[in-house]
């Protein structure tokens, strides 16, 4: 899994200046859930050094892998939130 995070983190670094890169989490559990790879990229930005925001985003291939993470992001929101008070956009 780490040798697919780094090709993506190439890309998106050849598009968005990173500053620095962390792994997270745990790398040897047991969990039910899908395995992948949580990185932090800290930006270079324009902003000035008071900006705060940061965005939850998972990258994964436009396959039956993607819709399988896709399906199992959606059970999860509502397992957590609640049918009424979750849901899933699709923007493009």
């Amino acid at each position: 899994m780490w040798r697919h995070a780094q090709e993506v983190i190439g890309k998106i670094n050849k598009s968005v200046p990173i500053s620095s890169i962390h792994l997270i989490g745990s790398f040897a559990t047991k969990k039910r859930r899908p395995a992948d790879v949580d990185v932090i990229l800290l930006l270079k930005t324009k902003v000035g050094a008071d900006a705060k925001w940061s965005v939850d985003m998972v990258i994964a291939p436009d396959n039956a892998h993607g819709e399988f993470i896709l399906e199992d992001a959606r059970k999860w929101m509502k397992q957590k939130y609640g049918a009424k008070k979750s849901s899933v956009l699709k923007l493009k």
